[in-house]
């Protein structure tokens, strides 16, 4: 009778582990829900900007002036990234990618014409 409860016992725990790592498994291969803000700032007139948004896809903006911000809630992509091209003949841009609030990458280009690009695996 002893024999049967711990078999009974052992069983039950084997399936409780079993679904406990199914479960963990999946919730590891889900994508994190993350806020993404993208920022460029400097001291010339306008931007040109392309950045990807939280539903996967691509957007760019023209002659923008500066500061430029866009904030994402919920991004659920693994990569990012923020192309930022200055319009002038002269000036400093930087690009920022923030993500829940740090400071993820930063990258800052200064002349005519340059591009300040940053991106990654976040």
């Amino acid at each position: 009778m002893r024999k049967n409860v711990l078999k009974i016992f052992i069983a039950a725990l084997s399936i409780l582990l079993f679904a406990a790592m199914v479960i963990g498994a999946d919730a590891a291969c889900q994508p994190s829900n993350d806020y993404v803000r993208y920022e460029v700032t400097g001291d010339t007139d306008s931007v040109n900007v392309v950045l990807n948004n939280d539903m996967g896809g691509s957007e760019s903006y023209n002659n923008v002036p500066l500061p430029f911000r866009m904030d994402y809630g919920g991004f659920k992509e693994k990569y990012v990234y923020l192309y930022a091209y200055n319009n002038g003949e002269e000036g400093t841009i930087t690009a920022n990618i923030y993500v829940n609030g740090n400071l993820f990458k930063t990258a800052t280009s200064s002349g005519p014409y340059v591009t300040a690009v940053v991106e990654g695996d976040k």
